[in-house]
């Protein structure tokens, strides 16, 4: 039985290392998102302040539209001046090329609103756009560390399932069966060592004489508390 104490020990050290390679990946799964996220959200910032610098410029091109259209009526204006006949229709023309300037001048500030949006829009995109270059450069180098880091992960725990398989084969069918349904119930250690003549998994205190049984490895026992195997704490 001491023999097959030892392989449990080894195949829980197996397990507790897998476990972590486990939330190692995890982790790794973790950044991996985080990184992307932050491209996309600078990605969405510029992608709306390109949007804003586009509704800026054609602000701006119909703006300079109604401005050449006003003009051109201000003008059509003037050339009738010469043929009226009348006064009253004398002040009609003059009424309206004043509104058509005052409809022109009013269409120039728009120009200018949209100049100066387009200005600030540009300088903001610009500044986005850098911060996204930067974030994209970060998050491909962090990506090539991730994919390093995934592949030696990768590696690792097929070497660890290999030692976990010809441990538990080393094991007898009764032990093998009771460790695997352990570990699949309590989810992380199906083995634990006495503390203090307590169980190292649930703290229930042990009886004086199954502790000697367990420090003498001559059979397998469990906690009365939670059913885990119990082992001798390694003195090495």
């Amino acid at each position: 039985m001491q023999e097959q104490v030892a392989i449990l020990r080894a195949l829980m050290t197996v397990d507790e290392r897998l476990r972590a390679l486990h939330h190692r990946r995890a982790a790794q799964a973790t950044e991996r998102e985080r990184q992307r996220t932050d491209v996309n959200l600078v990605a969405h910032e510029l992608a709306q302040e390109e949007a804003r610098l586009q509704a800026a410029e054609k602000r701006h091109r119909d703006a300079e539209r109604e401005v050449e259209t006003c003009r051109s009526q201000k003008a059509e204006f003037q050339k009738k001046l010469s043929a009226v006949k009348t006064n009253v229709e004398f002040h009609a023309l003059l009424k309206e090329i004043s509104a058509a300037e005052e409809r022109a001048r009013e269409w120039e500030d728009v120009i200018l609103e949209a100049m100066e949006l387009e200005e600030a829009t540009r300088a903001t995109a610009s500044r986005v756009k850098a911060e996204l270059d930067a974030k994209e450069a970060a998050a491909a180098r962090a990506g090539e560390e991730l994919d390093a880091a995934a592949e030696a992960a990768r590696s690792e725990q097929a070497q660890l399932e290999t030692q976990r398989t010809e441990l538990l084969a080393q094991l007898n069918a009764a032990t093998r069966a009771r460790y695997e349904r352990l570990l699949a119930a309590k989810g992380d250690s199906a083995i634990v060592a006495v503390l203090d003549a307590s169980c190292g998994g649930c703290h229930y205190q042990l009886p004086p004489q199954m502790v000697n049984e367990v420090r003498s490895g001559r059979r397998l026992m469990t906690c009365e508390g939670c059913g885990r195997i119990l082992v001798w704490p390694d003195e090495g």
